[in-house]
């Protein structure tokens, strides 16, 4: 575990041009592991102790402030630097130190991501990916301040074969739970979840999990279940081929009945399963690239990379609204 915490934490600094250093931290503040970049040479002894001393000033305030909650995010900037504070779960706060001009919505987006894989990693959670995807370097260069301010509504459609792991993603990402039977979609369900994207700023999603059974013989009956949507995840099983093979199939069924430039994310599922996974990123990124999506490889069962595909046509949702 403790290699996989130090990969997770290089590959975040990487990811973000203004870090300099970063630590994860239980919660009473004590360092569980740390990095730093190079240029910090002889100063990053310094930053670590600047970590602590600080962490010893806020820990009080932020347990107070945020009172037993598992998940915040609080960023401050003290001299030249701004310091982050991100949990989402009761293990950890990853800690983060960056350049003062460093965007806050990168740091808040990859931070939130990287924290929610160290929550798992301390839980014993297995094949838990320690790279940061695409999609997430893509939605932290988004621009937080031009989101528009309010409640929005927004129709979120989930398709693709059946048995891929539709009904399970949402769960996840409404319930933060995973059931292992398997009960079929028949038809489409219905749920509803709040995403908090900024402290002015909503999307109220209605989530609709289209059923996969019988996918042409069907799809005539699938297409009402389509309309008006603003947003959708088709989704495929990385250890069936024919899951994605089939993924163009149900994009001409969006196409279909939906405006084709609603934001679309290929979610590449079940990637837990590693002895089992037959499809490869590689493949995955050829599929999302000729039809213009992006993509992310999820794993329902550990939550692994799952809300950051809700997240991600979220934000996108938001910004064709301006």
């Amino acid at each position: 575990m403790e290699s996989h915490l130090r990969t997770l934490l290089r590959n975040y600094m990487n990811s973000m041009d203004g870090i300099i250093a970063t630590a994860i931290v239980d919660k009473n503040g004590l360092i569980i592991t740390s990095d730093s970049k190079e240029e910090a040479g002889e100063n990053s002894d310094m930053i670590l102790g600047a970590i602590s001393a600080i962490l010893d000033d806020y820990i009080e305030r932020i347990k107070k402030e945020f009172d037993t909650e598992s998940s915040f995010f609080n960023i401050t900037t003290t001299g030249d630097k701004k310091f982050a504070f991100c949990s989402k779960g009761p293990h950890s706060i990853l800690t983060t130190v960056t350049k003062p001009d460093t965007s806050e919505t990168e740091i808040k987006v990859l931070s939130e991501h990287v924290a929610g894989k160290i929550e798992l990693l301390l839980e014993g959670k297995k094949n838990v990916a320690v790279n940061i995807p695409e999609i997430v370097k893509v939605l932290s260069q988004t621009k937080g301040g031009t989101l528009p301010k309010g409640e929005y509504s927004s129709k979120l459609i989930l398709t693709g074969d059946f048995s891929v792991g539709k009904t399970s993603l949402i769960r996840r990402f409404v319930e933060n739970r995973f059931q292992d039977k398997y009960i079929s979609t028949i038809g489409v369900d219905i749920s509803k979840h709040i995403v908090k994207l900024t402290p002015e700023t909503n999307v109220n999603y209605i989530i609709w999990d289209i059923g996969g059974q019988g996918h042409k013989n069907f799809a005539s009956h699938r297409k009402r279940f389509y309309n008006g949507a603003n947003c959708a995840l088709i989704v495929f099983d990385r250890t069936r081929p024919k899951t994605l093979n089939d993924v163009e199939e149900w994009y001409d069924d969006i196409k279909e009945s939906v405006d084709s430039n609603i934001p679309i994310v290929l979610v590449g599922n079940k990637s837990d399963l590693i002895d089992e996974v037959v499809v490869s990123e590689e493949e995955v990124k050829q599929i999302a690239g000729k039809l213009g999506f992006n993509y992310i490889l999820t794993s329902a069962k550990t939550g692994d990379n799952v809300d950051d595909a809700f997240l991600y046509v979220a934000y996108k949702f938001l910004q064709k609204l301006q």
